[in-house]
């Protein structure tokens, strides 16, 4: 079998996800934990086994496998951005904020973590605090689609249609040709603020 890049393979498998190209990460999953095994990774064949679990919505079995990646590596940003997605998934939201501060105390160079911390905020209705993870989440990554769209959202949802319009028009340019299900749904949002 040939090497692959398993850390590489991580990121990509992350877009995937975000871009709702499940099928694709399905197959992405399958392709790494065959190489973490055969390369006797535990830590990377923990982590993509998480994900397996994530997909498949079995949050619970995909923590236990995410507490594993963090014993093997304290610091590593994604999986406890994982876990904590896994706990608010589950409704176990305080849990959630927790793991995901642990985190950025531990990788503060992680747009995930920024991210998702503002999506779960702006979830449970604290927009205003969510912006600042957003934000942030931009400053490390320029580009990140989904921050950008979130801005959006939250902008939406605390009544300012100047800027939600800004930020969901900045998401579609960004979007376009990566994942057809998110420009479209942009697009509602868009054509809802102009009628």
């Amino acid at each position: 079998m040939q090497k692959i890049d398993l850390e590489k393979e991580r990121r990509l498998l992350d877009r995937e996800i975000t871009f709702f190209h499940f099928e694709r990460a399905k197959r992405k999953i399958a392709k790494c934990i065959k190489a973490s095994a055969s390369a006797n990774n535990i830590f990377f064949l923990s982590y993509f086994t998480a994900q397996k679990f994530i997909i498949r919505r079995d949050f619970e079995k995909a923590i236990k496998y995410l507490n594993l990646c963090i014993k093997l590596r304290s610091n590593d940003g994604c999986s406890y951005n994982d876990k904590a997605i896994c706990l608010a998934e589950l409704g176990k939201y305080e849990q959630a904020l927790a793991v995901f501060d642990k985190g950025l105390r531990l990788s503060k160079d992680c747009a995930s973590l920024y991210h998702n911390k503002g999506w779960l905020l702006n979830t449970l209705g604290r927009f205003k605090e969510s912006l600042i993870y957003f934000k942030k989440a931009l400053e490390l990554e320029t580009s990140r689609v989904e921050a950008i769209f979130s801005l959006g959202d939250s902008y939406l949802k605390m009544g300012d249609i100047q800027k939600a319009k800004k930020y969901f028009t900045s998401a579609l340019s960004e979007i376009k040709g990566k994942s057809a299900y998110v420009y479209k749904e942009i697009k509602k949002r868009l054509n809802s603020l102009s009628s």
